[in-house]
């Protein structure tokens, strides 16, 4: 899980939880991202908290392809300082085997509140936050070799597995009519994930924008 940015420990803590950063404490959080990354507006600092987030999303992704659920709530995952930015700790009493509806509740029950949250925080395209945490699955589930990791993939791209409450499935969106090893395997984004905008820094290498 430490690949993923991701403690599991006895006891976790932190500076705020997810569910206060989506609640009232926006603005401490993005004074802390800028600390390290010096976002100039609320998009770029929403859509950088949401890079760090896609890193959650995928650990858990990660714990399904191997039978495992985390099952917490998101006043439950914590946000912790490392020199690299901000990285997460949860309790390891969460943790539990796999059950039927996992996938979808990971979608739902965590993935998409984040989005929707800093989607009017930032004032920044929900698409954009969906493909910031895209980013990190697919590169997961490009390591993994399993019939279990295999399957969730084909249910992710799957519209019926979002719905109703979303009407599509954005990661099919995001392979742009590739298959998923062709996507994989040459990884171009179909947004801009807005660290560009962010002073010195330049457009990263799968940025849609023509340079």
């Amino acid at each position: 899980m430490e690949l993923f940015q991701v403690a599991v420990q006895n006891g976790a803590s932190g500076f705020m939880t997810v569910q206060e950063s989506m609640d009232n404490r926006s603005a401490e959080l993005f004074a802390e991202i800028s600390q390290t990354v010096e976002a100039p507006t609320k998009a770029v600092a929403s859509s950088v908290f949401m890079r760090r987030f896609g890193f959650f999303i995928t650990a858990q992704l990660y714990l399904l392809a191997h039978g495992k659920m985390w099952d917490g709530q998101l006043s439950n995952v914590y946000l912790t300082k490392n020199a690299g930015g901000i990285s997460f700790a949860i309790d390891e009493r969460f943790l539990r085997e796999r059950q039927a509806g996992d996938l979808e509740t990971v979608l739902k029950h965590y993935a998409m509140p984040a989005v929707e949250a800093f989607k009017k925080i930032g004032h920044v395209s929900k698409i954009t936050l969906w493909e910031n945490i895209w980013g990190y699955a697919i590169w997961m589930y490009g390591m993994q070799d399993s019939e279990q990791a295999e399957h969730d993939v084909a249910s992710l791209m799957e519209a019926a597995l979002w719905q109703p409450e979303m009407r599509k499935s954005f990661f099919q969106q995001f392979l742009g009519g590739r298959t998923f090893p062709e996507a994989k395997n040459d990884y171009k984004r179909i947004t801009c994930c807005l660290l560009k905008e962010v002073p010195g820094t330049d457009k990263c290498p799968y940025c849609p924008i023509s340079k």
